[in-house]
């Protein structure tokens, strides 16, 4: 290509039902729900090779024409296009079918029980969401909704309270590594970094070198937990079990000996630290060594 030759236009991106084709749509008419199934046959390349799984349509091979019996589609109900996946990857099917609005289950008797039902499985998993993945519930058992607003704005995608610190753990261990040679030449895989996090005397007991630094010096777990609130803002992340653990960790009461079970390694964890041993360190990116050269300072 010469100087002066244009560039080649990037060509468009193929859609296809598999990728890009939403799990689900649920319309106010079927007027709206055939509107989206033709334009989808002509935006998603693959759709004509999908399988069809429809109630109520009826085709007309010579007009082209679909229509939805109305007796399906009745009043009461809202029509629904969904793709359902296989296992294994790929699409089974695209379904076409007529389900209850939320009015209609609520005006039925047998409806309203069986809606509950799933109302009170589902705000059972919200309720235990941020246990599930904290060695301590008592860091996080204030995250148990407790009004209906807290339930109704509790998202799967951001429910869980430890996706800060899974997120981030590895360039936080990084960067202080990266910063200070007595952190990296404790080599601390995730559990233990976690359990530091959470209580003073286990780093006490485990790591006093980076704990206790003498007299009117911040823990260097108090470091790494500040540089995990400023690295989950900048990321957009919630910051708030960082900042939580800062305002806890003293507190917690720690016996050792009790910390762990023999029998129950962290083999995950271990595994972690045995490949990383004769590697250097990880270097963290400029932005973040910049931060933990101007967070860890006296």
């Amino acid at each position: 290509m010469t100087q002066n030759q244009p560039a080649a236009a990037k060509a468009p991106k193929v859609e296809t039902v598999a990728d890009d084709m939403p799990a689900r749509r649920v319309f106010d008419s079927t007027a709206e729900a055939l509107a989206y199934l033709t334009a989808s046959s002509t935006r998603y390349a693959d759709f004509a090779e999908i399988p069809l799984a429809a109630r109520g349509l009826t085709f007309d091979a010579e007009s082209g024409e679909i229509t939805f019996d109305p007796e399906v589609y009745a009043e009461g109900t809202q029509p629904m296009v969904a793709t359902l996946k296989k296992q294994k990857g790929g699409v089974k099917a695209i379904v076409v079918t007529a389900i209850p609005t939320l009015a209609a289950i609520l005006a039925d008797e047998a409806g309203q029980d069986w809606l509950t039902k799933i109302a009170q499985k589902e705000l059972n998993h919200v309720a235990v969401r941020a246990l599930r993945d904290a060695e301590d519930i008592d860091t996080v058992v204030d995250q148990i909704p407790t009004t209906l607003g807290a339930y109704v704005n509790t998202g799967r995608a951001d429910a869980g309270i430890m996706e800060s610190f899974n997120e981030l753990y590895k360039p936080i261990n990084a960067t202080m590594s990266k910063g200070l040679q007595v952190w990296a030449k404790a080599r601390l895989i995730k559990s233990d970094l976690k359990k530091c996090f959470e209580s003073k005397g286990f780093a006490l007991e485990y790591y006093p070198a980076l704990e206790n630094r003498g007299e009117g010096k911040d823990s260097l777990f108090v470091k790494a937990l500040q540089l995990g609130v400023a690295a989950a803002k900048q990321k957009g992340l919630d910051p708030s079990i960082f900042q939580r653990w800062i305002d806890t960790r003293a507190a917690k009461v720690f016996k050792p000996g009790e910390d762990q079970d023999e029998d129950e390694l962290d083999i995950e964890g271990l595994t972690e630290s045995l490949m990383t041993a004769d590697d250097e360190d990880e270097a963290a990116p400029a932005t973040e060594a910049e931060t933990i050269t101007e967070t860890v300072t006296e």
